[in-house]
């Protein structure tokens, strides 16, 4: 007598419901898919490549040598560049997952079963955003504060992130300010934000991106409403894409099977392997706020 199996009956769930939750994950990972954190690096760390990339710290670039007399044929300098490496490790796995009696199954409307599946996309994307903003080693949260917590955020507390990030040379390119909802109408109290995300300039065409609300000064705006909690209030952030680097080294998959030993169940899971690794802390702030 042969037995079924979960590995044998493991293809009810259709492939399109896998999509699908692919489809959610990508449209509600905000920090994840648009640039803000540096995902450069993902490819060096592929399935079957181990768990840790090596990343250099460019140090080559932080000045040059002046040539003052032109016409003399003077030889040149060679630097001896030796690179500092900051290691990204993959060390997470997010998933969601549920289960249905098999008889359940049958009387189910397979348009539940599907806004399920889309609920684990959801869900992974969520806390894959969740730790960008709340690590406290190597997340938002681990960046030098300003502002204050649970108080309107100012232009003044604006500049002032702004400023850091020119002074450490961070490039104008992909920088992000992401505010939670309560601080995007603090901002909103800004005529510099009203005039820019509201208007013709800056406005957000309909295909953009989820969650993003334009572009003020040199930074695009983000709201998201799974950022850290401070005391009170919020942790805003500013960030230039470099400041983080992240590495999803399996982007959502999805599994299922039957249960037969605890009564049979059809499941299913859902789940991501990632990490996340600040890199340059200089080229971020925590912006307090409400």
């Amino acid at each position: 007598m042969a037995d079924m199996t979960g590995t044998t009956m493991a293809s009810w769930l259709p492939e399109q419901w896998s999509e699908l939750a692919t489809i959610t994950y990508r449209s509600n990972t905000i920090l994840w898919e648009n640039d803000i954190i540096d995902r450069r690096w993902e490819p060096e760390l592929g399935v079957g490549r181990g768990d840790t990339v090596n990343i250099p710290g460019f140090t080559q670039n932080a000045s040059a040598t002046k040539r003052s007399t032109f016409g003399t044929g003077a030889s040149i300098t060679f630097t001896a560049v030796t690179e500092a490496q900051t290691q990204l490790v993959v060390n997470t796995m997010a998933y969601k997952a549920f289960r249905i009696p098999a008889e359940l199954t049958v009387q189910t409307m397979p348009s539940y079963v599907a806004l399920l599946t889309d609920g684990i996309g959801e869900a992974v994307a969520l806390q894959a955003d969740s730790d960008v903003a709340s690590d406290n080693s190597n997340g938002f949260d681990a960046l030098t504060a300003v502002g204050t917590d649970n108080v309107d955020i100012t232009e003044d507390t604006l500049f002032t992130a702004e400023t850091n990030l020119d002074d450490n040379n961070a490039k104008a390119e992909n920088r992000h300010l992401i505010v939670s909802p309560a601080s995007r109408v603090s901002l909103l109290k800004i005529e510099a934000f009203r005039s820019s995300l509201y208007s013709g300039i800056g406005q957000v065409a309909a295909d953009e991106p989820y969650g993003l609300l334009g572009k003020v000064y040199s930074y695009n705006v983000w709201v998201s409403n799974n950022l850290e909690s401070g005391t009170s209030g919020k942790k805003n952030a500013m960030v230039q894409m470099e400041c983080i680097a992240g590495a999803m080294q399996k982007s959502i998959t999805m599994v299922s099977d039957v249960n037969i030993e605890d009564g049979i169940f059809n499941q299913v899971a859902g789940y991501a392997v990632y990490g996340i690794k600040l890199v340059k802390s200089a080229f971020g702030r925590e912006i307090a706020g409400k």
